[in-house]
């Protein structure tokens, strides 16, 4: 509920409920009592949740499509702003244009970059965003829904005008380089090498793994996650104590924390210096 609250609070409008609370429609807020220009966004669900969350995927498109289609000032909606010049661009539909909902295609899981990753099977940084857009530029369209369509060039079109990236990061017991699945979902480098000037966005993780959450860029978020754990003394020496199952993991993150530099560029080379001194120069 999180991540579709914080989109829905950036495009600028209220879900409201029916009767038995469900919530299947959403307001458009007006500029005056919003008090800030809309913010436009791009959103990529995982496969799980395109076959979960459905009716949420539907608020989102239905929302964004609504501040598309505002007649209001483009300084202040960027929504609009960016959807007229995709239109234009592209030549179709400013409807057409504001689609910002993107997945797998219907049966299909992740980007794969991940398993390239774990496996090594790649060359270059372009080869695995490459691999992103084949996989993951499939649009949701709530005036079919259902429908899962390949739509690279908007998925593209809408990519290049980001500023940030940003996921949300909601347990305390599966950290970014837990698990893969955090960087196989992450644009920064694919959003640099689309946009017109080249300019990397920026890129934050918000914690809320507690009462107080917080906002951290992704370079800080995995300092702190390799502080606490891949290099810190207590973790580590409870994984080798627990013989090959203990260095597998230790190796799993280590080639996650690899995985983050793939997609991202946000780690820092003493991470590496570090592991390498902690595991493989340790006689």
């Amino acid at each position: 509920g999180e991540s579709l609250a914080q989109v829905l609070a950036m495009v600028g409008v209220e879900p409201l409920p029916d009767n038995l609370g469900r919530v299947n429609k959403v307001r458009l807020i007006p500029l005056e009592e919003l008090g800030r220009p809309r913010v436009d966004v791009v959103v990529n669900c995982s496969g799980v949740f395109r076959d979960l969350f459905i009716n949420q995927m539907a608020l989102i498109d239905r929302a964004v499509k609504m501040a598309a289609e505002a007649d209001e000032p483009v300084e202040m909606n960027f929504v609009r702003k960016h959807a007229l010049e995709q239109a234009e661009e592209l030549g179709v539909t400013v409807r057409e244009a504001a689609q910002r909902v993107f997945s797998n295609s219907s049966g299909s899981y992740s980007s794969n970059v991940s398993l390239t990753v774990e496996n090594g099977g790649w060359e270059d940084e372009q080869q695995l965003q490459q691999m992103y857009l084949n996989r993951k530029s499939f649009a949701f369209n709530s005036d079919r829904p259902g429908v899962m369509e390949m739509q690279s060039d908007v998925f593209q079109s809408a990519l290049k005008k980001c500023d940030a990236t940003f996921q949300n990061l909601d347990s305390s017991e599966i950290s970014l380089t837990d698990v893969s699945h955090y960087f196989d979902s992450d644009p920064t480098n694919l959003v640099q090498s689309l946009r017109d000037d080249g300019k990397k966005p920026l890129s934050y993780i918000a914690d809320t793994t507690t009462a107080n959450g917080q906002v951290r860029s992704l370079s800080e978020t995995v300092r702190l996650d390799t502080r606490t754990k891949l290099l810190n003394p207590k973790w580590y020496e409870g994984m080798l104590s627990s013989g090959y199952e203990g260095a597998r993991e230790i190796s799993k993150r280590l080639r996650n924390t690899m995985g983050w530099s793939a997609t991202s560029g946000q780690v820092d080379n003493w991470v590496y210096e570090d592991a390498n001194t902690t595991f493989m120069a340790d006689p």
